[in-house]
C-alpha cells in the first residue's frame, strides 16, 4: 500500500511538468511522426509476441469504438456544477465500462498469451483456461492450468511456465511505449492499459508470501523462486539462497519508469479531470532527437534480469534500445543488448523494421530433468519485418511479413531453443 501512495503523490508533483511538456511540445517538435501501425499476427504455435500484439490491437479496436458511441463529455462543464458531474460521470463510466476491458486484457494476456505460450511451445495440451469476471463486476481472475505429468520437461521450462504469464507484460508495455513514442501522444485507454498490465504484475510479487507451506497453492512468483533455488542446488524452501524478500525489494527499480506516471497522469488529469482523450507525450529533447529512459526487472531461468530500455524518435525512425545486466546470485557475468528499429526504411508502399538481440547467457536445459544442456555463452536473434500497404487510400491496410532466426537462449517473448522467426499477418494504419 505504501508504493501505491509514493506512486500517487509522485503523479501528483508531476501534474505540472506534464502540464508544461504538453502545451509547448508541439510548437517543438522538428518533424511529423510516421503512422502508427498495428498489426493482427499469426505465427507456428501462436507465440507470447504475437500474443501479446494482437491483444493489443483488439484492444485498441473494442476502446475507440466504445469512446466513439459513448463520448467522454455529455453537458457544459464551464461552472462547478457542470464540472463536477463531468468528472462524476467519467469516473463510472471508467469503473463500470473501462475497467472490465482493460481489466480482462492484461489478464487474459497473462493466461492465454503468456503461460499459454509456452504451454504450447512444450506441446502441452488440454489447459484449461479460466477467467473470473472483470471488476468490477468480479475479482477479474483468471487461470491457465494443466496436469504436467507424463511431460518430460526440464526446470528452466518450467520455469517458463511460471514466469510466461509476467513475461508477457513487458512485451505490452514495450509496444505501447513505442507507439507513444512515435505518435508523441497518450490516449487514455492506452495508458490505463499500461498501468494495469505494468501494476499487476509488481503488485503480484510484492504480494507474495516469503514461504508457502507444501500444502498451499503456489503463485507465480513463489514457484519461480522455489524452482529456481532448487534448480541450483538449494532444495529447502524454508532456507533459498535468492529469497522472495530479495525479489520484492529489487523490483522496486521497476518505479524508475517515466511512463507509468505519464500514464497515471494521462488518466487522472487529461481524461477524468479534462475531459480529454490523449495528452502529448512529454519527452527529452536533444537537437532532432525524443527520447525516454526506464529501468525495469525481468524473471529468466537463469535469475532477475535488469533493463535500461531508452526509447528513441529521431525524424521518421522510432527505436528502443536495450540494455540488461544479469543478476548474479546463481550465475556470473550474463547479460545482453537488444535493438528495435521501427521504420527503418520506409516509402509509399513499403516499410521495414528490424529485430536485433545479442546475449551472453548460462546455457538452458531441455526435456528432463536435470535436463540436456544447450546453447550457453554467446547467441542472438535478428529479424526484418516488412509492411506492406495493400490500398492506396490513406494506406489502411497492410500485409506483414517477418522472417529471422534466433539461437538457444533466453528472449522475452520467444521460445528457448534455436528456432527460425516466421509471422504473417495484417496491419492497419491509424
Amino acid at each position: 500500500m505504501k508504493i501505491y501512495i509514493i506512486l500517487f503523490l509522485v503523479t501528483i508533483l508531476v501534474l505540472p511538468i506534464c502540464g508544461s511538456a504538453h502545451d509547448s511540445s508541439t510548437q517543438q517538435t522538428t518533424s511529423s511522426p510516421p503512422r502508427t501501425h498495428l498489426s493482427l499476427l499469426f505465427d507456428p504455435g501462436f507465440s507470447m509476441m504475437s500474443g501479446a500484439e494482437d491483444i493489443l490491437t483488439i484492444h485498441y479496436g473494442i476502446t475507440r469504438e466504445e469512446d466513439t458511441l459513448i463520448g467522454l463529455r455529455w453537458f457544459s462543464e464551464d461552472q462547478l456544477i457542470g464540472k463536477s458531474g463531468g468528472i462524476i460521470t467519467r469516473c463510472a463510466k471508467y469503473a463500470l465500462i473501462d475497467i472490465p476491458v482493460d481489466y480482462f486484457s492484461v489478464v487474459a494476456a497473462h493466461e492465454y498469451a503468456g503461460h499459454g505460450a509456452r504451454y504450447r511451445e512444450l506441446n502441452i495440451s488440454n489447459v484449461y483456461y479460466g477467467f473470473d469476471p472483470p471488476p468490477p463486476y468480479g475479482k477479474g481472475g483468471g487461470e491457465a492450468s494443466v496436469n504436467i505429468v507424463g511431460n518430460s520437461i526440464s526446470n528452466d521450462e518450467l520455469l517458463g511456465i511460471w514466469q510466461g504469464g509476467m513475461e508477457v507484460h513487458q512485451l505490452i508495455n514495450r509496444q505501447l511505449a513505442l507507439r507513444w513514442l512515435n505518435n508523441n501522444k497518450m490516449n487514455y485507454r492506452d495508458a490505463f492499459l499500461y498501468f494495469w498490465s505494468w501494476q499487476i504484475r509488481f503488485a503480484y510479487i510484492k504480494d507474495t508470501e516469503e514461504y508457502l507451506p507444501a500444502i498451499t497453492s503456489d503463485t507465480d512468483p513463489s514457484a519461480y523462486i522455489r524452482i529456481i533455488n532448487r534448480e541450483n542446488g538449494f532444495s529447502d524452501p524454508a532456507q533459498p539462497h535468492f529469497s522472495v524478500s530479495q525479489l520484492k525489494s529489487r523490483i522496486n527499480i521497476d518505479l524508475v519508469n517515466p511512463f507509468v506516471f505519464f500514464a497515471l497522469y494521462t488518466g487522472l488529469k487529461t481524461f477524468m479531470w479534462d475531459g480529454d482523450g490523449t495528452m502529448t507525450l512529454p519527452v527529452i529533447r536533444i537537437g532532432a532527437i525524443e527520447y525516454l529512459p526506464l529501468l525495469r526487472t525481468a524473471l529468466t531461468p537463469f535469475g532477475l534480469e535488469y533493463h535500461f530500455e531508452n526509447y528513441v524518435r529521431n525524424k521518421t525512425m522510432t527505436s528502443l534500445i536495450d540494455v540488461r545486466i544479469g543478476d548474479q546470485s546463481f550465475y556470473p557475468a550474463w547479460g545482453g543488448i537488444g535493438v528495435i528499429l521501427q521504420h527503418a526504411f520506409t516509402n509509399n508502399d513499403f516499410s521495414t523494421d528490424v529485430y536485433l538481440d545479442l546475449w551472453k547467457q548460462p546455457a538452458l536445459k531441455f526435456n528432463t530433468i536435470p535436463g540436456i544442456s544447450k546453447g550457453g555463452s554467446f547467441g542472438g536473434a535478428l529479424s526484418l519485418r516488412g509492411i506492406f500497404n495493400l490500398t492506396n487510400e490513406n494506406r489502411s491496410l497492410s500485409g506483414i511479413l517477418e522472417i529471422g532466426y534466433k539461437t538457444v537462449g533466453f528472449l522475452e517473448g520467444y521460445r528457448y531453443d534455436a528456432s527460425p522467426v516466421f509471422r504473417f499477418g495484417v496491419g492497419f494504419y491509424l
